[in-house]
């Protein structure tokens, strides 16, 4: 937890215990803690569990970077070569995560994972980076910089699938370059997944 947010979570619990009273505001404490510790196990699950053959980009270097502007987006990608839960959790906390699939830029679907969180959710930079994927529409932009160049895409449609389905095979195929972006639905809730999916312009 930074300073930032400490000092902010202590302010607002000194306000509630003001408010409250200290038997109220321990049971409020208590309550959110629990709700953590399930939302954060619920968090380890926001991978995919695909059907298709994905490409290896192990021997492949390369520093990439997402800006979405309607949503204020801007993180850095990092590159997995695995496709288990456990190697996601250290790059979802850094920005967001390159599931092994096509390399953003090429022919072919792309897709890039990024954990979504509940409103004045207390975590790190990027626990709610793809919170806001629902209010992106049909012509917004999403710019991708990888090695040095610029792929811009635009948005094209989103669907919700039930937690534990896989991407439809017709997202999969592409003859263009196409990219999903992909987070739990609704923020901070393992139930449903969103994909916005955008194609290369």
């Amino acid at each position: 937890m930074n300073k930032h947010t400490r000092e902010n979570f202590l302010y607002v619990g000194e306000e509630l215990i003001l408010r409250l009273g200290k038997p109220v505001f321990f049971f409020f404490l208590l309550l959110m803690v629990g709700v953590g510790i399930v939302w954060g196990f619920q968090k380890v699950d926001a991978h995919l569990t695909p059907s298709w053959t994905i490409e290896k980009n192990k021997a492949e270097i390369t520093e990439a970077a997402i800006v979405i502007p309607k949503i204020g987006v801007e993180a850095p990608i990092i590159f997995v070569a695995s496709t288990k839960p456990a190697d996601f959790l250290n790059p979802l906390k850094n920005g967001v995560a390159h599931y092994p699939s096509i390399l953003p830029g090429r022919k072919g679907t792309s897709i890039i994972l990024g954990h979504s969180a509940p409103l004045a959710w207390f975590g790190s930079k990027y626990d709610d980076i793809f919170s806001n994927l629902k209010d992106l529409e049909h012509g917004d932009r999403i710019l991708i910089t990888r090695d040095g160049k610029l792929h811009i895409y635009e948005v094209k449609e989103k669907v919700f699938l039930n937690r534990g389905q896989d991407v439809p095979a017709e997202l999969m195929q592409s003859d263009g370059a196409r990219l999903l972006l992909l987070s739990c639905w609704p923020p901070g809730i393992n139930n449903k997944r969103i994909i916005v999916q955008s194609e290369i312009i």
